[in-house]
């Protein structure tokens, strides 16, 4: 770097002469140490400053460093302020010549794009010197003209210069060494300001002002300066110093009046100052001017000084800013100075210092006033809060056009009047209101109203106050045409439209209410870090809106649109450009939205880099249900690549994909951060889309992965097969004409969203290719990519999806397998629930399964490869497929929709059958380890026991094959002892819901030695026995070997015997052991009952059970004494089952009218019942006994079957149910017999008619009844019906065994119960039926007793009974009924 040329210049910087030196400088020993030469001077005057949108950017990057010719002051610092000098850069040559700007525009700006919404964008420029990139944390401000196109950048040591819109990361610069450092750190940074090059140079100057000494330095020219400091040859900067500065005064402003060429420099005590840097000749020259006001104190001297300096600082506040209006005259400039609490002074300062007070107001309580009744809400703070934070001149000399765009007031530049524009604000507690106050201030002798209120406009959505310790106070800028206002903070920057809101109803209303309409602001945030500061701005002004542009000197930086800069510390220079202001004024002017905020937080503050922060709402809140309407329309852009920001053409698609998946992240955490509460469906509709991405990059890994394993000739992968068979209207079609020819990629950048189409696709791009004749090889390929590919994008989504719920906010929901465990109400269909994608899974699952059958003899190395890999992936698939099926029965069945629900139980009976299928197919291809897993993933406990129980089996019959190895014998054992031992874990993990579908599976394949046999668990086994009714017969025989316990086997037997068992002879069998079995339990002590009365109880229990026995014991008896007697000696000559029925129908033919059949098929079934051996219940039996028609030569073998079907009655029947049955059989009695004929006694006589009425049932049954009355064993006394009682019986309902029947079954039969119960009404009302049913009692009655009497005259004299044809009719009945009656 250049060292200064020391110099004996006095204060105020006379040249010094230039010495000779006596002899040549020696040559420097090598070229690394030489010197390089200065900058020609034509180089350095043809350095032109350019008009064009971009600056001029050097081919080089330059720095240049001007040191203070002070070196004395330097040495005097103190208190750890940075050291003055620097270690020089690096040499300098000759600057090359600039390139003409057409040349430049081409390269591009090399901004960096931050934020951008609907109104403005927000670029980083490129440009920033390293001296600052290497120092982000040191205290620092700056300011920017860009007038002139520079920024400026000041530390308590130096100054920094540089081109701020160079294209270049390191711009050309030129760092000042301030020759008067502050002493401390804590001092007020240096003020500074770039000067307009003067006529004789083309360069800007610069001017800095030391706050508390006072001290002042100009440079000239900031490239002239570094030149002559460079040669040493005269001093580069001007210096003095301000007189008349009170003690512990500052300077808190410096401001350019440029048309009066000077400065304006403001003091803490109110004091207000011209500075000039030439003088009338237009030499360097500096001297300060204090002007007349009555912001700061009148007295002097320094106690004097110091006391009214606080005290009337106290009074009317500080300084709050001073500004200066834009030259409309030659030499002139009207400068305002406000104070804090709202009291204004202004001038019309003339070239050389010349001033004239123009205003002197205090404007706090009509600016108050104005601001409370305009804004409502500012009513509720504090009102002595009230500030005035900055202010500034409001545009002039604008075409009607753009003037009439603005809120504010259209005036004409006047002398006699200041049109200004006041950034104030309102304290309560931490809150802040700010506001922005029209305000128009009339000179002294110009109005009798000093000043004119017009346009109130409170910042909505920035309440922040500004830190105590920012370097830097609240700026306020309204660039032409004055629709937009800059309000630039030292964490923030408001962007406020104060633009004319469009003419309509509810506007005028408004306005008529004192409101205000709601108009664009937007806030731009610094992230939260230490090193983020805003510590100088500035506006780029466009000049289109000027009535004449050609009065107005030309900007180096051009701007198109109103735009703000901004000097960020830690970051650089960032520009802030209003995209169309005429925008902001039309009908629909732009509008701040939840999608806007939520675009720029996701594309822009992804980027770590970006020195913006996007989670600050501040005041600006929208609803949720807006945020999420948002959310789903920008994921849905993300997916399908829609917008701005998205790229439609992709290099490596793979990191498209990738950027998109961290887009969708990016918006779930802004939300998260913003505090946005989503509903549950939006937020899994989120998810659900982040998935496709997810799944998408796993997608296009594949495909890359198919790729390299292909061989060269067959390059078309199946996921490049599959977006060629979708159907074109189920994706976006390329243009073709824009050179969007790759329709693999196309769908992957536009298609993602129709993801479920997709993977449904896979298994369909196979069976086409199938039919098409493909060859096995290739074949073979696709069948693996698409296992693989099933596999692994449906399992990464459902991974994806658990390891993703606390940012979707779903932290509390439930998964199994990557699904919901329930409540999918309110939830639209999971992508993964797609019913064509569960169909196909399943269908490939299918395929593999019989694709890794072939032999493998018959495949090449390739295929044999393949479907090694296929094998492998198939237990994953079925998993898949499983929980997909799974996930789509849950949904449906949640939907409340008849239909879907209806579908949703077909899905739930086919998840129920394959999750057992599938996992034994599964077990088939030896995945034994995997079957087991997935059975007790998804709880298919049967298939877990199946499956189990087949691989032990396969193990023994491995142990069974000859001459094995004993090593492998081993293994063997020991992997089926760990089977076995992994069946007792499941005994003891599932209880029943294992062990019951274990012993099903052994009962079934191995039968009942097996299942009895088992030793593994005996627990689990007799509850599945005694909790299997049909398992009846093996339960009492484990409860008797496994468990000895005979009661429960007594109860087995019992309970299957009375109430399950439908063979007749495995009933009496049942029923003997039961009751066997019972009585020896009965045995046992009664010292082993607890109390005499629970002895007593169980003995009157045991009693009703014995009897319970009995009866059915005598019903099976009576049963098999009908058969055997009547039945067998029929069929003895069959030859079949079928010939037994048709002989038995000839015996024993029922005959009744055509019309009352439906008895015929009664009797029919009854019959065929009872030759298959079935225990008949007691009404079919009895239907049996009433209805059937012995023959002579085998009804004298059986008791009367009438008396029979009574006992049956007796017997198995109880209650009503047993007195209509009796109604029945004695119905049935009565009409066995002609009683027209029997009732014709005419022309017979006694004897004869008394032989005819011995032949009937009717005296048999009588005969029966009454010598069972006479026996001592009988227990049971039947009763005997008159015609008139029976009559009537199942004439109106039935008994319950048609219950269930239907309809037309039932009235048939009533008919014909109706038609049995007329026959009888008939005999008794004409043929005396209730007479003759009486005399064949009594004549029956008589005919036992003299049996009973001659039988007991035989026996005392020791010969044989005779009896009369009469007796020998009930005879065999009595023999009959007492062996009956013995065996009771």
């Amino acid at each position: 770097m250049f060292a200064p040329a020391p110099t004996s210049g006095g204060q105020h910087g006379a040249p010094t002469p230039m010495t000779t030196r006596g002899r040549r400088r020696q040559r420097p020993l090598n070229s690394d140490n030489s010197l390089p030469l200065p900058k020609s001077k034509r180089l350095r005057s043809n350095r032109a400053l350019t008009t064009d949108n971009t600056a001029v950017e050097p081919i080089s990057s330059e720095t240049y460093e001007v040191k203070s010719t002070q070196p004395s002051a330097v040495e005097a610092k103190q208190d750890g302020v940075e050291q003055a000098a620097v270690v020089p850069r690096r040499d300098l040559s000759v600057r090359s010549k600039k390139g003409r700007p057409g040349d430049r525009l081409n390269k591009g700006d090399g901004t960096t794009l931050l934020s951008a919404n609907v109104a403005f964008e927000v670029r980083k420029l490129p440009a920033l010197p390293e001296r600052i990139k290497l120092d982000p944390t040191s205290r620092q401000h700056g300011s920017v003209d860009t007038s002139i196109g520079c920024a400026l950048n000041l530390t308590h040591t130096h100054a920094v210069v540089w081109f701020y819109a160079a294209a270049s990361l390191s711009p050309e610069s030129f760092t000042f060494t301030l020759p008067y450092p502050s002493k401390h750190p804590t001092d007020p940074l240096p003020l500074g300001l770039l000067v307009s090059p003067s006529a004789s140079c083309s360069e800007p100057g610069l001017v800095v002002v030391m706050p508390m000494s006072g001290k002042i330095t100009y440079w000239e020219s900031i490239s002239s300066a570094t030149t002559l400091d460079f040669i040493r040859q005269q001093q580069t900067s001007v210096e003095d110093s301000i007189s008349g500065m009170f003690s512990g005064e500052r300077v808190i402003q410096l401001l350019s009046v440029e048309a009066a060429a000077g400065f304006i420099l403001a003091f803490s005590s109110g004091r207000i100052a011209y500075l000039s840097v030439r003088d009338a000749h237009g030499r360097p020259k500096v001297s300060v001017q204090f002007l007349r006001t009555s912001l700061g104190p009148s007295s002097s001297g320094f106690l004097g000084s110091i006391r009214n300096a606080l005290s009337h600082s106290a009074a009317q506040g500080d300084i709050a800013a001073v500004c200066a209006d834009r030259p409309w005259k030659q030499g002139e400039c009207t400068v305002v100075a406000v104070t804090s609490k709202a009291r204004v002074n202004s001038w019309r300062i003339h070239r050389g210092g010349h001033h004239d007070l123009l205003a002197d107001l205090d404007i706090r309580s009509t600016v108050l006033e104005a601001i409370r009744k305009s804004d409502g809400t500012s009513l509720t703070f504090v009102p002595e809060s009230f500030k005035i934070i900055d202010f500034c001149f409001v545009p002039k000399g604008m075409s009607s056009q753009y003037a009439d765009m603005s809120r504010l007031r259209h005036l004409p530049p006047s002398d006699t009047e200041q049109h200004l524009l006041f950034l104030t604000s309102l304290d309560y507690e931490d809150l802040r209101r700010y506001c922005l106050v029209e305000v128009v201030i009339h000179n002294r002798s110009s109005s009798e109203l000093p000043i004119d209120v017009g346009m109130v406009r409170p910042l909505l959505n920035f309440s922040t106050q500004p830190s105590a310790n920012a370097l830097t106070k609240p700026r306020l800028y309204l660039p032409k045409p004055a629709v937009m206002a800059f309000l630039v903070f030292d964490h923030a920057a408001v962007v406020a439209s104060i633009a004319q809101p469009p003419e309509s109803p509810d506007s005028q209303i408004m306005q008529d209410n004192h409101a205000l309409p709601t108009t664009f602001e937007d806030v731009i945030d610094l992230r939260r870090d230490p090193t983020l500061e805003i510590v100088g701005s500035g506006i780029e002004e466009p000049q289109i809106y000027d009535l004449a542009d050609e009065d107005t000197r030309p900007m180096r930086t051009k701007a198109k649109n109103p735009t703000a800069v901004l000097l960020v510390r830690g970051a650089g220079t960032i520009r802030v450009t209003i995209s169309d202001c005429k925008r902001f004024a039309s009908t629909t002017p732009p509008k701040l939205t939840a999608r806007i905020k939520l675009e720029q937080a996701v594309f822009f503050g992804i980027k770590e880099d970006n020195p913006i922060a996007f989670d600050v709402l501040h005041n600006i809140t929208f609803e949720d249900h807006e945020y999420g309407a948002a959310a789903l329309g920008l994921s849905h852009d993300i997916l399908t690549s829609t917008g701005p920001n998205l790229s439609s053409l992709a290099a490596r698609l793979d990191d498209n994909i990738k950027e998109r998946v961290r887009y969708l992240d990016k918006m779930m955490a802004h939300l998260q951060s913003v505090g946005v509460n989503l509903d549950r469906s939006t937020k899994w509709e989120l998810m659900w889309n982040a998935e496709k991405m997810h799944v998408a990059s796993t997608l296009w890994r594949k495909h890359e992965e198919f790729l390299h394993m292909r061989p060269a000739a067959s390059k078309k992968t199946i996921v490049a097969e599959i977006v060629e068979y979708i159907r074109s209207e189920e994706k976006s079609k390329p243009d073709h004409a824009k050179g969007e020819t790759d329709e693999l990629r196309h769908w992957f950048i536009h298609d993602i969203h129709r993801m479920e189409l997709f993977i449904a696709w896979a298994y369909e791009v196979i069976k086409h290719n199938s039919k098409a004749k493909l060859d096995p090889v290739s074949l073979t390929r696709l069948i693996f990519e698409a296992s693989d590919l099933y596999n692994s994008t449906i399992r990464n989504a459902f991974a994806f999806r658990q390891t993703h719920l606390e940012l979707y906010g779903l932290g509390r929901e439930k998964l199994h397998h990557g699904i919901l465990d329930g409540n999918y109400s309110g939830l639209s269909t999971p992508w993964t629930a797609n019913r064509f994608i569960a169909n196909n899974v399943k269908r490939q699952v299918e395929l593999a399964t019989e694709w890794i059958k072939q032999d493998p003899e018959s495949l090449t190395e390739e295929q044999q490869s393949l479907i090694g890999k296929v094998r492998d992936i198939l237990p994953e698939m079925t998993e898949v497929y499983l929980s997909v099926l799974q996930e789509l029965t849950r949904w449906n069945l949640a939907t409340g929709d008849p239909k879907l629900v209806a579908e949703g139980q077909k899905y739930e009976e086919v998840y129920k059958e394959d999750r057992h299928a599938k996992v034994v197919l599964l077990a088939h291809s030896d995945n034994w380890e995997a079957a087991i897993k997935i059975a007790e993933s998804h709880r298919s406990l049967h298939a877990l026991a199946e499956v189990l129980t087949r691989e032990i089996d396969m193990y023994r019959d491995e142990l069974s094959a000859p001459d094995l190895p004993a090593e492998q014998s081993e293994s063997i054992e020991s992997k089926m002892a760990n089977k076995e031992d992994k069946i007792r874990q499941c005994f003891e993990t599932y209880g029943e819901e294992f062990a019951f579908p274990f012993y099903d599976y052994l009962f079934a394949t191995y039968g009942v030695d097996a299942l009895l046999e088992y030793d593994g668990d005996r627990r689990h086994k007799t509850v599945y026995l005694r909790t299997r009714p049909e398992l009846a017969k093996i339960s009492w025989i484990n409860d008797i070997v496994g468990e000895e316990d005979i009661d429960h086997a007594a109860e087995t037997l019992l309970d299957l015997g009375l109430a399950r068992e439908q063979q007749v002879w495995n009933k009496k069998i049942e029923l003997s052991l039961g009751k066997l079995a019972r009585m020896a339990e009965s045995t046992r002590p009664p010292s082993q009952a607890s109390t005499v009365q629970e002895a007593a109880i169980n003995g009157a229990t045991e009693d009703l059970r014995v009897e319970a026995i009995d009866r059915e014991l005598a019903i099976i008896g009576i049963q098999n004494e009908f058969y055997d007697t009547q039945i067998r000696p029929v069929i003895s000559v069959a030859l079949d089952e079928a010939e037994e029925l048709g002989l038995v129908q000839e015996a024993f033919a029922f005959e009744c009218p055509k019309k009352y059949k439906i008895l015929s098929q009664l009797f029919e079934d009854a019959m065929k019942r009872l030759l298959q051996h079935e225990a008949l219940d007691p009404l079919t039996l009895i239907d049996l006994l009433t209805m059937v028609n012995l023959p002579p030569d085998t009804k004298e073998n059986i008791a009367d079957q009438f008396f029979l079907a009574i006992q049956v009655a007796s017997n198995g029947l109880r209650g009503d149910e047993r007195h209509q049955a009796e109604r029945l059989i004695w119905r049935r009695c009565f009409l066995r017999e002609d009683w027209t004929t029997l009732n014709n006694t005419t022309m017979k006589d006694d004897e004869e008619t008394m032989d005819v009425l011995g032949q009937t049932d009717l005296f048999q049954l009588y005969c029966t009844l009454y010598a069972n009355q006479n026996n001592r064993r009988a227990k049971v006394a039947h009763r005997r019906l008159a015609p008139s009682q029976a009559a009537g019986v199942y004439t109106r309902t039935l008994d319950g065994r048609f219950a269930s029947m239907e309809k037309s079954y039932r009235e048939k039969m009533l008919e014909a119960m109706r038609w049995e119960d007329s026959n009888l009404r008939k005999h008794i009302e004409t043929h005396r039926l209730e007479e003759w049913t009486k005399e064949t009692q009594k004549l029956a009655e008589q005919a036992v007793d003299q049996q009973y009497d001659d039988a007991t005259e035989a026996q005392s004299a020791g010969g044989f009974l005779k009896t009369s044809t009469t007796k020998k009719l009930w005879a065999k009945s009595t023999e009959a009924t007492n062996e009956r009656n013995n065996t009771q």
